[in-house]
């Protein structure tokens, strides 16, 4: 992995003190970002560590230093990875299990909470941070001084550093690698699970430190599902077999998702996927900075509408990557916000009839004239 590809210390640190000026300005005294296994973005942003079958937790003050949060059995772990020296072990941070630790002796809240004469306390992360976490804290501070702080954070993660581009840069290039090693071995009879693993394989031996997700493989019936995982299923011959396929580098996700067909392709097949494909084509063209985000979608629905495959939109055509490869905000007709340079993509158009469905998805970092595309390789209409 090239060493543009490292969130420096100096960066990490930088992070702080912009989220305290948004904590401020939101009249927040005291942020807590909480992050789970499958959702670590939030607190490996601010601290490198991304917890493995417990939760975690940043907490933010004002003033003085930071504290990263975790359970019980996770000190040695966090001591290699965190950039923040103040780790804090919590019961409330522990696997879903929930194994009593005995004999350990565990910081609860209100003695965490009394090194600060805070009152008011911001919780990024709020969709997902458990009941017993939020009552626990509750008792000690009281509900009606606890709040969602998610905008807090996205206004300090939204544009891209020149460091965090490198590495969706990278991870972009690693999954092109993972397309290009099914695209090098797929045949029929073969199960989506294989698929999958030749890919996540490929991507793991050309230095990605992880999947951006779970990888996809869904063919015939399965590809329209836009949200899936590999089943037993083989592939056959004359059918969408759909891929989403995505490197994780220095914590940073990208995607690229293409439809494969084996063998002849079926004439109304060809035009479905040929609509996509022009589709995100014009989404990128589209993507500049100063353009508002529902322009681009309203002219993106109107072109596959009017092709005749109005029904089949779900959403997008587009959405926010970053640490998650799907992270806010999404690009849709009724998003508010405008695109503004450095912000990143992936244009992510799903589409499904009743009986076949595909992505097409790649990356884009927004500028003020055309976009950079992260990845365009293969971006066709793939008959084998």
């Amino acid at each position: 992995m090239s060493q543009n590809c490292v969130i420096s210390t100096e960066e990490f640190k930088e992070r702080i003190v912009r989220t305290r000026k948004s904590m401020q300005s939101a009249g927040l005294e005291l942020l807590l970002v909480f992050s789970t296994e499958s959702e670590p973005a939030g607190v490996r942003y601010f601290s490198d560590y991304w917890p493995s079958f417990e939760s975690s937790g940043v907490l933010i003050p004002l003033e003085g230093e930071p504290l990263l949060l975790i359970g019980p059995e996770s000190m040695t772990f966090a001591k290699g990875r965190s950039k923040i020296e103040n780790i804090i072990r919590m019961k409330d941070f522990r696997e879903s299990s929930m194994p009593d630790y005995p004999g350990n002796k565990l910081i609860e809240w209100k003695e965490l909470l009394s090194r600060f004469s805070a009152k008011k306390i911001g919780i990024a992360g709020w969709q997902m941070i458990p009941q017993s976490i939020y009552k626990n804290i509750a008792a000690v501070l009281g509900e009606e001084n606890m709040s969602d702080a998610d905008e807090v954070v996205r206004k300090v993660t939204m544009k891209k550093s020149p460091a965090e581009l490198n590495c969706l840069r990278e991870a972009a290039k690693i999954s092109e690698l993972g397309f290009k090693a099914i695209l090098e071995n797929i045949r029929p009879g073969m199960t989506e699970a294989q698929l999958a693993g030749i890919a996540a394989g490929a991507m793991l031996a050309n230095g990605a430190e992880a999947t951006g997700y779970p990888i996809w493989c869904c063919s015939g019936p399965n590809s329209t599902q836009a949200i899936s995982r590999p089943t037993l299923r083989k592939v056959q011959e004359g059918e969408i077999i759909h891929f989403s396929i995505g490197a994780k580098v220095s914590g940073y996700s990208a995607s690229i998702g293409r439809p494969v067909v084996l063998g002849q392709c079926p004439p109304d097949t060809l035009k479905f996927m040929q609509t996509g494909l022009d589709a995100m084509n014009m989404t990128i063209d589209l993507m500049r900075g100063g353009t508002p985000a529902s322009d681009v979608a309203k002219k993106v629905h109107g072109y596959i509408a009017g092709k005749g495959y109005g029904h089949t939109i779900l959403y997008g055509p587009a959405h926010g990557c970053g640490q998650m490869e799907c992270e806010f905000p999404f690009l849709e007709t009724s998003s508010t916000f405008t695109l503004e340079e450095n912000m990143v993509f992936m244009v992510d158009v799903f589409l499904a009839e009743e009986n076949m469905g595909f992505r097409w998805e790649d990356g884009v970092i927004i500028r003020n004239g055309k976009a950079e595309e992260l990845s365009s390789y293969k971006r066709e209409i793939n008959i084998i």
